[in-house]
């Protein structure tokens, strides 16, 4: 099929009329990520044979905090193994290793300063920077803060091994989030020997991205350092980054059944700027400027975060384990804004703890997971004018969440798993207002509620395991979004609610033998105080937040792989989205029946890979995504056109003087598609666009011993 009828189909794909049956079609298109999101034993975390793709064992899964077969787990859940994901990569975003896991969306401003914006079944997509509506964990310790704000500054994804994600709110078990969980897990060094290893990648726009790292075996476990930097200049004007890391692993054997595992992360970003959005106008006049104010204001933020976790974990020889987390996390931001100049001296350390254990109860055996998470941050913030000349809100934050849960799964009958969970969150807000010119607006704000979970799976055969389950969900505002006050008055908001949504899902996964998978969903979720954001003409470029009355999101999901000989396997993920208000009305006026900005109706990605015996592959990788509006009004001038982009990476994995060589190199956007890879919601003055990059490549090498 040559490009233009692939247009042609896109194009007919998208019209609503047969928006319905691109399920249909998706599932027969889809040949999706179940073999990079299979079940996978824990030594298959150690890189294989680059032609097993498919795991014959089933993955225990720990992101539903009751670890689980996922053929046990009532939910939609993903199992990646990173290293697979990523091969010959640039591993520069987190798109490049979620694309194959439907409901979720990694829209790539292409600018380091505000991180990707991520979605999952459209809980996310209004984020102005950072990750929204989604929990994020790194080798247990989360990178969402108490408010809810999460961020990916301490994640070197090339260090990565394991990922698991939860779609939908079943991540009430760890509160304050609406859409799901990413469970990131640092791959674990090499037990037997010291290890040392490289990877190098050098690409367009001066981009050279580097880590090293050397581990090894201390007593009865293993520590391993590395060190990271990433440098370009970027695609657009104005968008320099530079980007360093530096991670420790210690893992040690305290006693037969109890290991320690320490993990401590530093990143240092001196330089991230920010070339901000555009007009569509300045998009097809140059796609490569920066927006005028934010090169005024020479845009961007310097961080200096560092974290530290430690995890106590207990095996019972009776059944059943015990995880105890403490961590803390330091976190300096300064951040010229075209509106403002911000400085946070951020604060925030907790603890997390779960027990598990089977229980007898006649003849049934339920497993049972009681838990708790307390987290507290400080923030202590400063807004200045542009110029630095005036303070213009000066005060001091904390957030305090505290969240027991409990979450117990049976075997109703042999081959049917009920699982039961309930959560409370107690989030507490106040703000000590220092800058008193305009009164004393110090303050505080408590927001809490219950969740809960049930599902019930049915493993029927092993082509066929139906589940469903409903689940609510909690999501406060952040700090930065109750401080962010059209009136410019410091404390919090008073009228800014969370959000809370209630759930329903169906789904079906299934395999046959080691050649076939494949999973399903359909899910609906009811929204009530839907948070949004929105800009005002008098502070260009400043998101604030109000709740909309209601939303609903509503959506079908499919997965598939095939693997018809071992030298090539074939992924894909396709997913509906039929994200709309129900009942949103404002000055501006009356959006009932709009859909939702930021996340597109269709996205489909597939992926094709091939192996040869002499240890050269090859994968293209293609990515559809259908229009979508950036306003919540949804005007034609605010919406981003569907694009269809195409990339191409290959290498060779061999043997030389005893070392494993692996050289490899990329193309991105090989037919050189115009398009934008991610918007800014409901922005002012119609800068809704932030534009992705023509055609380029890269070429890397990884070492490491043989």
């Amino acid at each position: 099929m040559n490009r233009g009828a692939i247009r042609a189909v896109a194009a007919n794909l998208a019209r609503p009329s047969v928006a319905w049956r691109t399920a249909a079609l998706g599932f027969m298109c889809t040949l999706a990520p179940v073999a990079a999101a299979q079940e996978r034993t824990p030594q298959d975390s150690v890189r294989r044979d680059s032609t097993e793709r498919f795991i014959l064992e089933p993955l225990q899964v720990t992101v539903t905090r009751l670890p689980a077969r996922i053929a046990d787990v009532p939910y939609a859940v993903s199992a990646l193994s990173a290293p697979d994901e990523l091969r010959g990569r640039v591993t520069a975003g987190m798109d490049e290793v979620l694309a194959t896991v439907p409901g979720v969306y990694v829209a790539n401003r292409y600018n380091p300063s505000l991180d990707q914006r991520v979605s999952i079944r459209g809980f996310g997509s209004r984020s102005a920077f950072g990750v929204r509506g989604v929990k994020i964990l790194l080798d247990g310790v989360p990178q969402t803060l108490p408010d809810g704000q999460g961020q990916l500054t301490n994640v070197e994804l090339s260090s990565v091994g394991d990922i698991e994600v939860l779609r939908g709110s079943a991540s009430s078990l760890y509160g304050n989030a609406s859409g799901g969980v990413i469970n990131l897990k640092t791959a674990p060094p090499d037990p037997t020997q010291l290890t040392p290893v490289a990877r190098f990648v050098a690409g367009a726009y001066n981009t050279v991205k580097w880590r090293a790292g050397v581990s090894a075996p201390v007593g009865r476990g293993t520590v391993a350092v590395t060190g990271a930097q990433s440098v370009t200049d970027g695609y657009r004007q104005h968008s320099e980054a530079e980007l360093r890391q530096v991670g420790l692993r210690f893992e040690q054997e305290v006693t037969p059944g109890t290991r320690l595992l320490l993990t401590a992360h530093l990143a240092d970003d001196p330089v991230l700027d920010n070339p901000g959005s555009l007009t569509r106008d300045q998009v097809a006049a140059d796609p490569r400027q920066a927006n005028a104010r934010n090169l005024a204001a020479d845009a961007g933020k310097a961080v200096t975060q560092g974290q530290v976790g430690v995890t106590l974990s207990r095996q019972f020889a009776t059944g059943g384990a015990l995880d105890l987390t403490a961590f803390a996390l330091g976190r300096d931001l300064e951040n010229p804004l075209s509106f403002a100049y911000i400085s946070i001296d951020r604060r925030a350390f907790g603890f997390r703890g779960s027990v598990v254990k089977p229980l007898a109860v006649g003849s049934r055996r339920p497993r049972v997971s009681l838990g708790f998470d307390l987290q507290r941050q400080r923030d202590d913030r400063v807004n200045w004018d542009p110029d630095r000349t005036e303070i213009r809100l000066d005060q001091l934050e904390r957030v305090t969440e505290l969240g027991p849960f409990i979450q117990v799964a049976v075997d109703v009958v042999p081959r049917a798993t009920l699982t039961l969970g309930s959560r409370f969150d107690r989030v507490s807000f106040s703000a000590d207002d220092r800058l008193l010119t305009d009164g004393d607006n110090s303050g505080e704000r408590v927001m809490s509620a219950w969740s809960g979970s049930a599902g019930l799976v049915v493993r029927a055969v092993a082509a066929l395991q139906p589940y469903v389950n409903v689940s609510t969900s909690f999501e406060t505002p952040t700090t930065t979004e109750l401080v962010n006050r059209p009136t410019g008055a410091g404390g919090f908001n008073p009228d800014l609610d969370p959000q809370e949504a209630t759930h329903f899902e169906l789904g079906f996964r299934g395999r046959h033998e080691n050649i076939f998978r494949y999973s399903a969903a359909v899910f609906q979720a009811n929204v009530r105080d839907e948070l949004i954001s929105f800009e005002v003409p008098t502070v260009p470029g400043r998101s604030f937040f109000q709740n909309a009355g209601a939303a609903r999101h509503r959506g079908v999901e499919l997965q598939t792989a095939i693997r018809p000989v071992p030298s090539l396997t074939v992924i894909s993920a396709y997913t509906f989205a039929d994200y709309r208000f129900t009942d949103f009305v404002t000055e501006d006026g009356t959006f009932d029946g709009n859909r939702l900005p930021g996340v597109p109706r269709q996205n489909l990605h597939w992926s094709i890979r091939l192996d040869v015996p002499s240890g050269f592959w090859v994968a293209s990788d293609q990515t559809f995504s259908s229009s979508y509006y950036a306003d919540d009004a949804n005007t034609s001038e605010a919406e981003n056109d569907s694009w269809f982009i195409t990339n191409v990476r290959g290498g060779w994995e061999g043997n030389v003087g005893g070392w494993k060589v692996a050289p490899f190199a990329g193309v991105l956007n090989l037919f050189d598609e115009e398009y934008v890879g991610s918007v800014t919601v409901n922005a002012g003055f119609g800068r809704y666009f932030e534009p992705a990059p023509p055609r380029n490549a890269y070429v890397g090498l990884e070492l490491s011993p043989q």
